[in-house]
């Protein structure tokens, strides 16, 4: 939206370059003089927002929706300004509002979605103490230069990877005076010839580039304790048509990788994922939640197939084998599992590590 008054333009710009506190100073004192104006109330409740006085945001915002019920930014900051005082009914709602007149708007969908994809209240507390307010309201500034800026300096980080290669992933890789995580010198290419052979007779193909970057982002992982995420990467070496001597040492460094808990995974890997291409996903850990079903008690394990996302009776996403090698009493409750991925002739099961059933 356009800013015709100076005084508006000046303080549009520091809000663009993050200096909310100026504009809060700048703004205030001109009460009298934009009474009816919402465009003046949009940018200082924005400015209250981004520095956390959200009580003195509503206050302006519901002005400027005093002054113009239907202006668009008034209404996409109060909506922000709801989540962030951890209110999301009411950001839902305006949002919907902002929607029936503009079923298009960019920002209100991705506000609904982001939501929507939010499983329990405890994600939802970590969502509303952590989001970013921008990523939901339009750009303060012409994006252009910006860009420019990226895509020059994109370039530049280009050539200076592809010169110094070998030392830009040895810092990515062991981190400023940090040393390397015992294991991690097995995956150091340098002096390594070849790394990718011809033929595509293999589940994961890669040329050269993409065997290098995915050492690297396992290497990165590993140096991180990341080892769920390790695994997955490293799984994709061993599956492809990396040469034989980074293959061996892939196959060294997953022996090396340490299991995951509960409170310890770093990451998740959703089922509709992992059932698409298991042998990428091989002793990966997940952590879903459902409902068992055909339970049955043999020497070696229990055994039960796994009715994934179904914890509710509500959706259904898979069902899938697990094996529970450890004695368990199986109750008829909704079971969260985290549980190691398994593949038999390209068919997933599940080994479980921990069964916790919600109460």
């Amino acid at each position: 939206m356009r800013t015709y008054n100076k005084d508006l333009k000046r303080a549009r710009r520091w809000l663009a370059s993050g200096r909310n506190s100026k504009v809060i100073r700048f703004l205030e004192p001109k009460v009298p003089l934009f009474l009816e104006d919402p465009q003046y109330y949009s940018i200082l409740g924005r400015a209250c927002l981004e520095s956390g006085l959200l009580k003195d945001a509503d206050t302006y915002l519901n002005r400027g929706l005093q002054a113009d019920p239907d202006h668009l930014e008034v209404r996409l900051v109060l909506a922000v300004n709801h989540l962030k005082r951890k209110d999301p009914a009411s950001a839902v709602r305006t949002w919907l509002e902002i929607l029936e007149d503009e079923p298009a708007n960019l920002y209100a969908k991705r506000g609904l979605k982001t939501l929507k994809k939010i499983s329990d209240q405890a994600e939802q507390d970590k969502f509303l103490d952590r989001f970013d307010p921008r990523r939901f309201l339009p750009n303060l500034s012409s994006p252009w230069p910006a860009r420019i800026l990226v895509i020059l300096t994109t370039v530049l980080l280009i050539l200076m990877a592809l010169y110094f290669r070998d030392p830009i992933m040895t810092k990515l890789t062991t981190g400023s005076g940090r040393t390397m995580r015992p294991g991690a010198e097995r995956l150091l290419t340098d002096g390594v010839g070849l790394m990718a052979e011809n033929g595509s007779d293999v589940l994961y193909p890669m040329d050269e580039t993409e065997v290098s970057r995915t050492l690297r982002r396992a290497l990165k992982y590993f140096q991180n304790y990341e080892d769920n995420r390790a695994r997955h990467e490293l799984n994709k070496i061993k599956y492809s048509n990396a040469s034989e001597e980074i293959r061996q040492q892939v196959l060294g460094l997953l022996e090396s990788l340490g299991p995951s808990t509960i409170e310890s995974i770093e990451t998740d890997y959703a089922y509709r994922d992992v059932i698409s291409a298991p042998w990428l996903y091989e002793d990966c850990f997940v952590l879903w939640r459902g409902r068992t079903a055909n339970v049955t008690y043999e020497e070696d394990a229990i055994r039960f197939d796994f009715l994934v996302g179904f914890e509710k009776g509500e959706i259904l996403e898979g069902r899938v084998s697990v094996a529970v090698p450890f004695e368990a009493v199986m109750e008829p409750l909704p079971l969260e599992l985290l549980a190691r991925v398994k593949t038999n002739d390209g068919e997933m099961t599940l080994e479980a590590v921990t069964l916790h059933f919600l109460r």
